[in-house]
This record gives structure tokens, C-alpha cells and sequence, in this order.
């Protein structure tokens, strides 16, 4: 189950460096087609909220350690905290701005904290593989 919570960790991180980059492409348009173009970051934002609560489910199941699930939990309320920053401020003056700010900070941030909850992820994988591997040998 290690390697199942590995692999959905590493498949979040994947969507987190779309969602960045879907950020990107939507605030280098104008007009109707940058908020077509935000549609795609506010759906796969949505999804992303989805699959980190699977990922807590996975965390849980997979028992990578404690330290690696309470962080999987983090994430996930951060990813919450994402639409209070961008909608809670405000859309107009520096109100606005701040939160966009914000939004965009806590959104590397949850990028950050997977990667490291991934890097644990491939830990614990590792070291059961170790174990298993040194039962054999005995």
C-alpha cells in the first residue's frame, strides 16, 4: 500500500505543477479568454481538493508514519484555505491583491509540502522494501 500512496503522491504533485502552470497561462491573457482560461485552474483546483482528501484516506491506510500523515492533512486544509485567499479579499484594489498573493504563496507552499510528503512516501517505501528484503535473507 506504500508504493499505492508513493505513486497517488507523486500523480498530486503532477496536478499542483498544472495547477501553477494553468495560473500562469491564465494571467498572461485578457478579455473572455483569461477567465476561460482561469476555468481550467478553478476546476482542477477543485479536483486537487478532491484527490488530497484521497489522499489523507491513502495516508491513513498506507501508514507511511505519523509525521507523513498529519502533513498529507495539511495539505489538504491548506488546498482549503486556497479559496478564502482568492475569493474572502476581495477581486479589486489592495485588498484583492493581497489575497491573489496569498493565494499564490499558500499555492507553492501545498506544491512544496507534497513533494516533501512524496520524498517520505518513497522513504517508508524503501524501508519496508529493506525489511522485507533483509526477512529473506535470514
Amino acid at each position: 500500500m506504500k508504493s499505492v500512496f508513493l505513486g497517488w503522491t507523486r500523480f498530486v504533485v503532477v496536478l499542483l505543477v498544472l495547477q501553477v502552470g494553468f495560473a500562469g497561462w491564465g494571467a498572461v491573457s485578457g478579455g473572455g479568454e483569461r477567465v476561460e482560461r482561469f476555468i481550467v485552474h478553478a476546476a482542477n483546483g477543485g479536483m486537487l481538493f478532491l484527490w488530497l482528501m484521497v489522499s489523507v484516506v491513502l495516508a491513513v491506510i498506507a501508514r507511511p508514519g505519523w509525521k507523513t500523515v498529519m502533513l498529507t492533512v495539511l495539505s489538504l486544509f491548506m488546498i482549503f484555505l486556497q479559496g478564502a485567499f482568492a475569493y474572502g479579499f476581495g477581486t479589486e484594489g489592495v485588498p484583492g491583491g493581497i489575497g491573489i498573493a496569498l493565494h499564490a504563496l499558500n499555492g507553492l507552499g501545498i506544491l512544496a509540502l507534497q513533494l516533501l510528503i512524496a520524498r517520505r512516501a518513497k522513504q517508508a517505501r524503501d524501508a519496508k522494501r529493506a525489511r522485507k528484503a533483509e526477512g529473506a535473507l535470514a
